[in-house]
């Protein structure tokens, strides 16, 4: 009797560790490696409409950088090995708009399963631009915003 309950228990919490991995992150900063405060969530979608991840966008008061990773979701090939980007882009004009004059640009692609990023980028008194990409089996996924988040 005791052997069935410690293998039960162990299957238990194998299941239970397994679901947690399985699980998409939250967007915490922690997770993606960047400092500061969630400030926004842009959806990368795909023509259709559909969500396939998230551009989740941080700031840290306290350095004055601006950080971000693009993370997949369940329908963007959470898990699978799938091309993904994130790129922030430092404005050379302060004020906010469509266009934006690249004065910096910081990017992470590659092959990733769940997300791309961090990247990060000091941009005191400047707009930022924000791109995300998800490549699946079911197309292109993207976010683009220009000329945002200016301070």
């Amino acid at each position: 009797m005791r052997k069935r309950t410690a293998a039960s228990g162990l299957v238990v919490a194998m299941a239970t560790v397994g679901a947690t991995l399985m699980a998409a992150p939250t967007a915490s900063a922690a997770g993606y490696g960047c400092s500061g405060s969630l400030i926004s969530t842009y959806p990368v979608k795909d023509n259709s409409g559909v969500s396939r991840g998230n551009v989740y966008l941080y700031y840290d008061s306290s350095t004055g950088y601006n950080c971000a990773a693009t993370v997949k979701n369940s329908a963007g090939a959470y898990g699978t090995p799938s091309l993904t980007n994130v790129t922030l882009d430092r404005c050379r004009a302060g004020t906010s708009g469509s266009s934006c004059y690249s004065e910096k640009k910081v990017t992470d692609e590659g092959l990733y399963s769940y997300y791309a990023g961090p990247v990060s980028l000091s941009a005191a008194d400047r707009c930022i631009s924000i791109y995300g990409l998800i490549l699946g089996s079911w197309g292109t996924a993207q976010v683009s915003r220009s000329g945002v988040h200016c301070g």
